[in-house]
């Protein structure tokens, strides 16, 4: 691990670069580092009572409520803010709480506990699960396609214009939609859809 100094007074900066660039702490910046491991633990389990976790950190730790509220703003600092951090960004840093675990673990020959890392790196990852990113074909509905068709349209003399293929389409069309009318609560208020029926003299 690489040794590093800085300045007493940043720890922020200390513990870091810890975590970037595998920097070495003091035995004092340690603690530190686990106070804010533990409160962003609690804020992540109750983002939303300060005063719990305060308390938590105050008796857990032996400091004093002021010092446990610096404790938490100084954790979503490092950490980030739990209410804005990302489900991947949260993910990302249990995975390398487990890594850290699992080096630990295998350096102390404590295998029971690298098990534990591992299975807890497998669940933080759904790696236990199927492939999240596979689309489940049974679940994808095919797009509701609406044909609009303006009646007024086979009233005008363009329509007469148009192929006689299209033309016998659209009459068919409008018959098949006529129908489903007289079936329909609308069924009184056909008139408001009928045509003139000079545009049903087409070439046979």
């Amino acid at each position: 691990m690489n040794s590093f100094q800085l300045p007493e007074s940043n720890a922020m900066e200390r513990i870091r670069l810890h975590y970037t660039e595998d920097r070495e702490l003091s035995e004092s910046d340690m603690k530190i580092k686990d106070r804010w491991e533990t409160a962003h633990s609690l804020l992540i389990s109750d983002s939303e009572n300060k005063t719990n976790s305060a308390k938590i950190l105050s008796k857990k730790f032996g400091i004093t409520i002021t010092c446990a509220y610096n404790d938490i703003r100084n954790a979503q600092n490092l950490f980030g803010n739990v209410h804005t951090a990302s489900k991947q960004a949260m993910r990302h840093m249990i995975s390398e709480w487990c890594i850290d675990l699992h080096r630990m673990a295998k350096t102390i020959k404590n295998f029971k506990s690298v098990e534990k890392a591992i299975e807890r790196f497998t669940k933080a990852n759904n790696l236990d699960k199927e492939d999240q990113d596979i689309i489940d074909a049974a679940k994808i509905q095919p797009p509701v396609q609406l044909l609009s068709v303006n009646f007024n349209f086979i009233n005008s003399p363009m329509f007469k214009l148009i192929d006689e293929s299209a033309q016998k389409a659209l009459l068919q069309l409008y018959d098949e939609f006529m129908a489903q009318v007289k079936l329909s609560p609308l069924a009184d208020y056909t008139d408001m859809f009928k045509i003139d029926d000079s545009v049903r003299n087409l070439k046979k």
